[in-house]
């Protein structure tokens, strides 16, 4: 896998991480490394395309913060708001 943006590789930590006890703190990693970015360089300024990763990142973290903890994730996700900023 190609990373485009720093954050994806703690992401990608997450996906593959097959021990369940240290998938918590890899998810957690990933958004903090996420939260920070936006921090830094919120949108607008991120450009649209990282933005979008980013949204579509944090949908895949809480499908799998729902499947630790045995929660279907069945709500649809809003992807015009993300990590609480309007896209």
């Amino acid at each position: 896998m190609s990373v485009a943006y720093a954050w994806q590789k703690l992401y990608e930590d997450a996906v593959v991480q097959t021990d369940f006890k240290k998938l918590p703190d890899c998810i957690a990693k990933a958004e903090l490394a996420i939260e920070k970015r936006l921090a830094e360089n919120p949108p607008p300024l991120t450009e649209s395309a990282e933005f979008e990763a980013i949204g579509k990142t944090l949908a895949a973290l809480a499908v799998l913060k729902a499947q630790i903890h045995g929660q279907a994730s069945d709500r649809p996700l809003d992807e015009d708001r993300i990590g609480g900023y309007s896209a």
